[in-house]
């Protein structure tokens, strides 16, 4: 798949113990870093690396890089006291995956991100393509920041996630910032909570012919919010989207054709379309919300 048809123009961490507590840890030299090597020969199953196995989560992301394989989140919580920052661009043609057990990663303690899923090696001109990402099971990742508690691909679009898969990922953000930041996502399929009391649930800054279902909300703006760079084709799948000012804004002047079906609204405002284009609402439900009315949305189309 390329993933130059159309980009924008000019235009770690603690691990907090589970039950049982965690294995002693035997540091060693890995991947740039300094990364734990488990005690017990059978700590890590041979097919995965068990992030109970090592000091933080930055550690065991980068074994698990290295060894080309999942890593594994047993149940319980991960506090982190810097950003997780995922960049599988060593696995850029086959992808990386984590598998989730009901894991919980907590950075509402550092102020900062949570989590960065990246692939560099790209500028903005000349995007890094970047291969079936996989989050498997469910995740939550806590925040409380000013910035996204979760970010999806870098800020200037350098880095073109294609084929991605989330099955089920949920974040809060207890500030002022954005639950979840889509920047260039392309063909994915994903399940998606992202709750805020600040500006933005859920941002898309360029997603494009992908699947989109789950719920967003923000406390102080906007539920979901359609941003800046080219966004098209995509699918909304029974959004929820309420606990917020505005349940959906588009500003995009390069946001075409996407269909939300069966989306419901809870808001005091349910859109504020100000720029797009054939962006379809159907068979929309509305609680709070009133519908808009026809024609005062730019690019909206609604039916019935």
């Amino acid at each position: 798949m390329k993933t130059t048809l159309a980009r924008r123009s000019h235009l770690a961490s603690t691990i907090t113990a589970v039950a049982g507590g965690a294995p002693t840890l035997i540091l060693a030299i890995i991947l740039l870093g300094i990364v734990a090597s488990p005690a017990r020969a059978d700590c890590n199953p041979a097919d995965r690396i068990d992030a109970r196995c090592y000091p933080d989560l930055q550690s065991a992301t980068a074994a698990a890089l290295v060894a080309n394989v999942p890593l594994w989140l047993p149940a319980g919580t991960y506090t982190l006291d810097r950003e997780l920052v995922i960049d599988y661009a060593p696995l850029a043609a086959t992808g990386f995956q984590i598998i989730s057990d009901g894991a919980v990663i907590d950075a509402t303690a550092t102020g900062q991100r949570a989590m960065s899923i990246e692939c560099s090696g790209g500028t903005p001109d000349n995007p890094k393509s970047c291969f079936y990402f996989h989050i498997q099971g469910t995740l939550f990742v806590n925040g409380n920041t000013s910035s996204a508690v979760v970010r999806f691909g870098l800020n200037d679009l350098s880095d073109a996630h294609n084929s991605p898969k989330i099955d089920h990922l949920i974040v809060n953000n207890a500030g002022a910032g954005l639950g979840m930041r889509l920047n260039y996502v392309l063909n994915a399929d994903l399940s998606l909570y992202a709750v805020t009391t600040g500006n933005y649930g859920l941002y898309l800054d360029q997603v494009q012919f992908s699947r989109i279902n789950g719920a967003a909300s923000a406390a102080a703006g906007t539920a979901l919010a359609i941003m800046n760079g080219y966004t098209f084709a995509n699918t909304f799948q029974g959004i929820d989207l309420e606990v917020a000012q505005v349940c959906l804004g588009i500003s995009s002047p390069y946001a075409n054709r996407n269909t939300f079906v069966s989306p419901y609204f809870n808001c005091p405002t349910a859109v504020v379309a100000t720029a797009g284009d054939s962006n379809m609402l159907l068979n929309a439900s509305y609680g709070a919300a009133k519908p808009p009315v026809r024609g005062s949305q730019t690019g909206i189309l609604t039916l019935p």
